[in-house]
Formats: C-alpha cells, sequence, structure tokens
C-alpha cells in the first residue's frame, strides 16, 4: 500500500508540470497562467508548479523508502499545490483541492 501511495504521491507532483509548463492553448476552456484575483502570473504559476511536482515527488520518494521526513515534505508540497492552484482558481480545479486536503489530512494522520 505504501508504494501505490507514494506513486499517487508522485504522479500528483507530476501533473502540475503537464498542466502548467506547455504553451497556453487557444483551445482551452481555461489559461492556467491567468489568475482571477491578479490577472498574468503564467512566470509564478510556472514556478509554483515546479516547486510542487519536486516537492511531492521528494515526498512520493520518501513514502515509498519509509523515510522520518516524508510527512512534513509531503504536507509543503500539497500546500504549494493548493496555492497554485488558487492563484489560478477555476472551478476545474476543485479536484485539485480535494485531492490536496485528502494528502494533507492522511499524511498528519500518520505523523
Amino acid at each position: 500500500m505504501r508504494w501505490i501511495a507514494g506513486l499517487f504521491v508522485i504522479a500528483h507532483g507530476l501533473v502540475h508540470l503537464a498542466i502548467w509548463l506547455p504553451k497556453p492553448d487557444q483551445k482551452a476552456p481555461f489559461d492556467v497562467g491567468r489568475s482571477p484575483f491578479a490577472g498574468n502570473v503564467r512566470r509564478l504559476a510556472s514556478a509554483l508548479a515546479i516547486a510542487a511536482a519536486v516537492i511531492l515527488a521528494l515526498g512520493g520518494i520518501g513514502l515509498i523508502g519509509d523515510a522520518s521526513w516524508w510527512i512534513p515534505v509531503t504536507v509543503t508540497g500539497a500546500a504549494a499545490s493548493a496555492a497554485l492552484l488558487l492563484l489560478t482558481f477555476n472551478r476545474w480545479w476543485l479536484i485539485g483541492l480535494g485531492i490536496n486536503a485528502a494528502i494533507i489530512v492522511l499524511a498528519l494522520q500518520q505523523a
């Protein structure tokens, strides 16, 4: 079960790269580089996506390896992901916010 959970955390992190790093598609239903609060945030969003991906990947590796540090790293990665989703908020991100909340709650239960 630890492997599955760790791979899920890693995959969740990698999804951020797939969504925020490619060049924007004009046919997409929303712009991932645009914030409803701050306008154009493409660079900040890309930086947060990279940070969230790296931190979540490290957390997932730590979880798989049963390292003592996986909990704070994973919670930090999920928080970075949540910040990114809130910055570029649209209704599509509700599932991602739920995933981040579940990761945080489940990780903290292991502490």
